[in-house]
């Protein structure tokens, strides 16, 4: 598995007192199109933290089940690539923190199903929606969305994780 490790603030890994840990899925259908979400004009994979007591693998079901409402098993998956940060100062002042995103490729043809969510009211004031994009149209989309989206690291983030998904795909 590819790790990627972003260090802006030149921390030792000694400074880390906080850890953060995610959980994301690239969910790829059979006409080669990702899911992404799509909302506030970013683009992000899907997934979230992984809470007190919960393994990255189950917090991947969860996450995939309340943001999609798509229904998956755990059998045979493994993330691809894995892309951590050193923090300091987030998410909250004197946190010196090591977050850490597991992306897993999760071919399926089940489609997200909205009356099984729950969107935040910023979800919905950000008009969030679920775009399939096709793996040769996805990066060029990527790129050109880095022009107007308000959050420039997670649209990196999923850009560099669409392009290593396609790489090790070929």
């Amino acid at each position: 598995m590819k790790e990627i490790l972003y260090n802006y603030d030149n921390l030792n890994i000694e400074d880390i007192n906080k850890e953060v840990k995610r959980a994301k899925a690239v969910i790829i259908n059979e006409k080669e199109e990702i899911l992404l979400g799509y909302g506030h004009k970013d683009y992000q994979i899907i997934g979230g933290h992984v809470e007190e007591g919960e393994t990255v693998e189950e917090c991947l079901i969860r996450e995939v089940q309340e943001e999609a409402g798509i229904e998956l098993s755990i059998e045979g998956r493994k993330p691809f690539i894995c892309i951590k940060y050193m923090c300091k100062d987030y998410p909250k002042n004197g946190d010196f923190t090591l977050y850490t995103a597991d992306y897993y490729a999760i071919y399926t043809n089940q489609k997200p199903d909205l009356s099984r969510i729950s969107l935040t009211e910023n979800e919905k004031e950000g008009m969030f929606a679920f775009r399939y994009i096709h793996k040769d149209k996805i990066v060029e989309e990527l790129q050109n969305s880095l022009l107007t989206c308000t959050k420039p690291n997670v649209v990196r983030d999923t850009l560099d994780v669409i392009k290593e998904f396609i790489e090790i795909s070929r």
